[in-house]
C-alpha cells in the first residue's frame, strides 16, 4: 500500500514529467504545455479544467454529498515545489463520492483561483486531491475570500519558514474537513488536472460557498507560489455542470 500511495502522489500533479519543465510564464506558460512530451492532453483533450461556472446554466439535481473519512488526517510533509505550496497527508484518509472510494493524497494552493463563478475570481483556491484504486481522481476545490482568521489553517503556520523549493517533514494533526465550508452544496463536472499532464479523468467537486481567510494568511501562501499560478479558463465543450444542494 505504501508503494501505491507514493506512485499516486508523484503522478497526481505531473511530477512524472519533471524532466520536461513547465511553468506559468514565457515559453513554459500554459499555452505551451501541450507541446511538451507526455503532456499532449493539455492541448488536445476536450475535457480540460478549470472552467467558468455559469450558474444560470447549471443543471440542478439531487445527489449524494461526499462522505468524509479523515480519521487519520495527519500531514506528513510540506513542500514548496516551484509550482505550488503542497501539504501531503499520511495514508488512511478517504472520501466516498457517488459510491466510489477515493484516497486523500494532498492539498495545494492556487492564487488567484483557477475556477471562476459567473466570471468572478476568488483570491485563493485550495485543491484537495484524492485518487481511487482504478486511477480516477477526485479533486475537492475550496474557494477562499478575505475575512476572518482561519483558526484551523493556522495549525500549518510552520510553512511560513519553509525555504524556496524546500521540503519539511512534519507531523501535524489536521482534519481537512474543517477547512471545508459548513454547507456542502457544490458544483460537479468531469474535467482534468489543471497542471501537466492534464489527465482528463477527474471528477471535480467545487463547493458553492467560500471559506474565509485573512488577507495576511492569503499573502503568506502567495509568497510560496509563482505569480498567478492559475491555468486560464478552458472551453466547456458541451459538458454539463451539475449543482448539488
Amino acid at each position: 500500500m505504501k508503494k501505491f500511495f507514493l506512485t499516486m502522489s508523484l503522478c497526481t500533479l505531473g511530477f512524472v514529467n519533471a524532466q520536461h519543465h513547465w511553468g506559468y510564464e514565457g515559453n513554459e506558460a500554459p499555452e505551451h504545455w501541450g507541446e511538451i512530451e507526455g503532456n499532449e492532453k493539455c492541448g488536445k483533450s476536450s475535457a480540460q479544467s478549470p472552467i467558468d461556472i455559469l450558474t444560470s446554466a447549471v443543471a440542478s439535481k439531487k445527489g449524494a454529498k461526499p462522505e468524509f473519512h479523515y480519521d487519520a488526517g495527519d500531514i506528513k510533509n510540506i513542500t514548496d515545489n516551484g509550482h505550488t505550496l503542497q501539504f501531503d497527508f499520511k495514508e488512511g484518509n478517504y472520501v466516498i463520492y457517488n459510491n466510489k472510494k477515493y484516497f486523500l493524497l494532498q492539498f495545494h494552493a492556487h492564487e488567484e483561483s483557477e475556477h471562476t463563478i459567473d466570471g468572478i475570481r476568488y483570491p485563493l483556491e485550495l485543491h484537495f486531491v484524492h485518487k481511487a484504486l482504478d486511477g480516477s481522481v477526485l479533486v475537492i476545490a475550496v474557494m477562499a475570500k478575505e475575512g476572518a482568521e482561519n483558526s484551523h489553517f493556522e495549525k500549518l503556520k510552520v510553512f511560513k519558514s519553509l525555504a524556496k523549493n524546500g521540503k519539511e517533514d512534519i507531523e501535524i494533526n489536521f482534519n481537512p474537513e474543517k477547512m471545508y465550508p459548513h454547507n456542502k452544496a457544490h458544483y460537479t463536472y468531469a474535467g482534468s488536472l489543471t497542471t501537466p499532464p492534464c489527465s482528463d479523468n477527474v471528477t471535480w467537486v467545487l463547493f458553492k460557498n467560500p471559506i474565509e481567510m485573512t488577507e495576511e494568511e492569503i499573502k503568506d501562501i502567495a509568497k510560496h507560489l509563482p505569480k498567478s499560478n492559475n491555468r486560464p479558463i478552458q472551453p466547456l465543450n458541451g459538458r454539463v455542470v451539475s449543482g448539488i444542494k
